[in-house]
């Protein structure tokens, strides 16, 4: 028995192995994290610089940090090296944890009653040759992996960072200027990806630098011209995200109020009919902040809003649903696919079987859904997202480039001989529903990750959304 314990323990202390009975093996590395550093070219070294002997709710940080850059290593044939550093009281470990980027934060301390607040560390630099990046505070595990994993593959990586843009000048929320959910959706892409602006405008055409483009919701009237540079951004093979509002409200005169964008006939001609309807769903739906009257006060409650569907209706086999369980629709309209035998399109969500439609919804209130409209069309199951891969014909193929609306535009740049008639192979992505975008961040940001062919890392990421 002695002999063999030995034995075993001399085998095993070479080799890595571990069982996860978790159905999403939610405590494992994921495949594509170990991929990161099987086949390292040059070494990889972790230096993990943490205060040692820090309280709830930080106390296994540091233990659960070391424990996956262990694990890493084990995975990595001995190219990567993890090192542990208390900088508590070294001038000179701290002054190095700055130049990697990890600067200390505030932390209270609370012992027999008393409280003092102190500077610590809880920070991973990461040096690979002649780069190094780094996480500069882990406060939080639930995102570790993947926090990990994109700055590993960053570090690693000779590729340039692809840029996304988005368009202004119709009336698009402006990224750089965002705040709330649009904000974050805004940090986690420049996580990975540079972001910027592209005014669509009758002059100029979408840089060439621009790898994928959203358009988000504009509320003025794309002219021809604005139009074409869209259809020849994807003519070119780019990636582009279409996500269309047909219908607002204004929540404070609960009027409705019709989008018109321009973009109909050029939806429609790529294969989706964006319906100039509205979805209602009075059982699965998300929830506005309303004031309440409570005796003398007046206070700001949730209440379920039936133009907010929620769908759960997903194709959980797309990389970019991955484990999403549901979507938030806000202002939705349903949508017709038009069969093409170069486009293989695949409806991401539909709408519940619950769920209704219709034109011309009288009001926006929320509380005036809970009786049924006149008009209202019943069935559900409208497909509501859709993702297309393949090739088109530009709309603008017998008409050629349009001239600008208004008089005086400088034209000569353009060149007919670039005018392209047939796509390479694109990525198209239609949802109707513009308010989509900021209520479904972690959904948008592994959508970013397909439409740029970058799909190794949405299952990491999926595996953190609750």
């Amino acid at each position: 028995v002695i002999v063999i314990i030995v034995a075993v323990n001399i085998w095993s202390a070479s080799r890595f192995f571990r069982i996860d009975l978790t159905s999403q093996k939610i405590h494992s590395l994921d495949p594509a994290t170990r991929n990161l550093v099987a086949n390292l070219d040059k070494p990889l070294v972790a230096k993990v610089y943490f205060t040692g002997g820090l309280q709830a709710p930080y106390n296994n940080h540091e233990q659960t940090v070391v424990d996956t850059l262990d694990e890493l290593s084990a995975h990595s044939r001995g190219s990567m090296r993890v090192e542990v550093v208390d900088p508590t009281g070294n001038a000179e470990a701290m002054a190095t944890a700055r130049q990697f980027g990890i600067q200390p934060i505030d932390y209270r301390y609370r012992t027999d009653g008393l409280s003092e607040l102190r500077k610590i560390v809880m920070g991973v630099a990461l040096i690979h040759g002649d780069r190094q990046a780094s996480l500069p505070t882990v406060t939080q595990l639930q995102t570790l992996e993947y926090d990990l994993a994109k700055t590993i593959k960053a570090l690693v990586s000779d590729e340039p960072r692809k840029v996304i843009g988005y368009t202004t000048g119709h009336g698009e929320p402006n990224f750089a200027k965002a705040r709330g959910p649009l904000e974050e959706l805004a940090s986690g892409l420049s996580e990975r990806y540079s972001l910027v602006p592209v005014t669509l405008c009758d002059r100029t055409a979408i840089p060439d630098e621009v790898d994928a483009l959203w358009v988000v919701g504009p509320q003025k009237q794309l002219s021809d011209r604005a139009l074409y540079h869209i259809d020849q951004f994807l003519m070119r093979g780019g990636a582009l995200g279409m996500f269309v509002t047909n219908v607002r409200g204004d929540m404070k005169t609960g009027r409705p109020r019709a989008v018109r964008h321009g973009m109909d006939d050029w939806l429609s001609h790529m294969g989706v009919n964006v319906n100039r309807d509205t979805i209602i769903d009075r059982k699965r739906n998300g929830v506005v902040r309303m004031p309440v009257r409570q005796g003398r006060y007046v206070l700001q409650m949730p209440v379920n809003f039936a133009l907010i569907p929620r769908v759960s209706n997903l194709e959980s086999d797309h990389p970019a649903i991955g484990s999403t369980h549901s979507l938030l629709f806000p202002y939705a309209s349903s949508m017709e696919i038009l069969a093409s035998e170069e486009v293989e399109a695949t409806i991401l969500g539909r709408a519940s079987a619950s769920a209704t439609r219709m034109v011309g919804i009288p009001t926006v209130a929320p509380r005036a859904f809970n009786q049924e409209f006149e008009g209202e069309e019943a069935g559900g199951e409208w497909p509501l997202l859709v993702s297309m891969v393949g090739t088109w014909n530009s709309f603008f193929a017998d008409s050629g480039i349009p001239a600008p609306d208004r008089p005086g535009i400088d034209t000569s740049e353009d060149d007919p001989s670039a005018h392209r008639r047939v796509s390479d192979p694109a990525r198209l992505v239609i949802a109707g529903s513009a308010d989509f975008v900021a209520n479904n961040v972690p959904f948008m940001l592994n959508l970013a990750d397909w439409m740029l062919q970058d799909a190794s890392l949405i299952r990491i990421r999926s595996k953190n959304v609750a």
